[in-house]
């Protein structure tokens, strides 16, 4: 008797590797998100691929595959990288049974992925949206990252968007270079409130946003990233860096103060990303008033404010037959749901 196959997607991004799998029945069963810092070179995508293998045990699955990680500075160029990751992705995996999304939401195998790169280069966000699609003819869906946010309309049940290319998309608002865990302090603001002054801060990437939400117990301290001076997430080491954005030691100043601090940078985040939202939704007057934001991603507690800067209903794909881990690998989930859908 034949197994009937389980289906598994893979998200490939710069600075993580997730996957998700579901099986024959269309039940999300496994999500794990690995480390896998590309820009340290391609070798250890090798290693991150060969260890969820080994966790998921999902080598003979059929593999549906998204990626992002192409615009890592390891490459001399992004057609280079997504080559070199789909070639590494061939190596860990079986080609027939690889399937890529690409921008027309179908599958290209592994070598039309490589010909025609343009198509499959940073399309996790597109996956998601038309997955959600399925289930929800208009919303506004805000996937919020360690390293970026997406912001993507879905009306008359398709995903509706101002350009497929992350510099088309970084000039519609649709993806903004903001997330809750990787993005530099610096990014924010070059002056700043601090204890009763207005003062300048270190142009350096002493701290990150994910500082800021562990002091404001918005993420817990197994965060799989490396720290800005590579010391755990305990609060005391966030304060130092923080304490180091303005020139100072945490001992100097009362814990207080790097609360206020941390606030106060969570607001100027959640402003930019609403921001963006206005700009994405006045770009599309086809959304009605009434429809939801979804929120998705490890930073989706940023979208729950969001949606009430906008005076939208709040919807939480974790909530979506999902369950929260999945919530924070959306693309892969929904690439293995997708892959379902159409193979089983």
């Amino acid at each position: 008797m034949v197994k009937t196959p389980h289906f598994s997607g893979w998200d490939i991004g710069g600075a993580h590797l997730k996957v998700s799998r579901c099986d024959q029945h269309g039940q999300l069963i496994d999500t794990i998100e690995l480390p896998c810092p590309l820009w340290q070179g391609i070798n250890g995508l090798a290693d991150s691929l060969h260890r969820a293998q080994s966790l998921l045990d999902n080598h003979t699955d059929l593999h549906f595959i998204t990626l992002t990680g192409e615009s890592a500075d390891c490459f001399a160029n992004r057609q280079q990288g997504v080559s070199e990751i789909l070639n590494t992705v061939a190596a860990q995996l079986p080609a027939e049974n690889c399937r890529v999304f690409s921008q027309s939401q179908s599958w290209l195998d592994l070598t039309d992925a490589k010909q025609y790169w343009q198509h499959v280069a940073s399309m996790n966000w597109l996956a998601t949206a038309s997955w959600l699609a399925t289930h929800y003819s208009d919303a506004l869906l805000i996937d919020i990252g360690s390293t970026t946010t997406d912001i993507i309309t879905i009306a008359d049940g398709q995903p509706h968007l101002q350009a497929f290319n992350d510099q088309g998309r970084l000039q519609s608002g649709e993806l903004v270079y903001s997330g809750v865990i990787r993005t530099p302090l610096m990014a924010f603001a070059q002056q700043i409130p601090f204890a009763g002054q207005l003062q300048k801060v270190a142009n350096e990437v002493f701290a990150t946003t994910a500082d800021i939400w562990r002091l404001l117990d918005k993420l817990p301290d197994s965060i799989s990233d490396r720290s800005a001076d590579g010391h755990s997430w305990q609060a005391a080491n966030c304060r130092q860096r923080l304490a180091r954005m303005v020139g100072s030691d945490a001992e100097h100043y009362s814990d207080n103060h790097w609360q206020q601090l941390a606030h106060w940078y969570g607001q100027q985040q959640i402003r930019q990303i609403h921001e963006s939202c206005q700009q994405v939704i006045n770009s599309h007057i086809s959304i009605p008033t009434g429809a939801p934001i979804i929120g998705a991603g490890i930073g989706r507690f940023l979208a729950v404010e969001i949606a009430g800067r906008l005076g939208r209903p709040y919807l939480d794909m974790a909530d979506l037959q999902v369950g929260a881990p999945a919530a924070i690998a959306a693309p892969a989930s929904v690439l293995a749901l997708l892959g379902w859908q159409q193979f089983a």
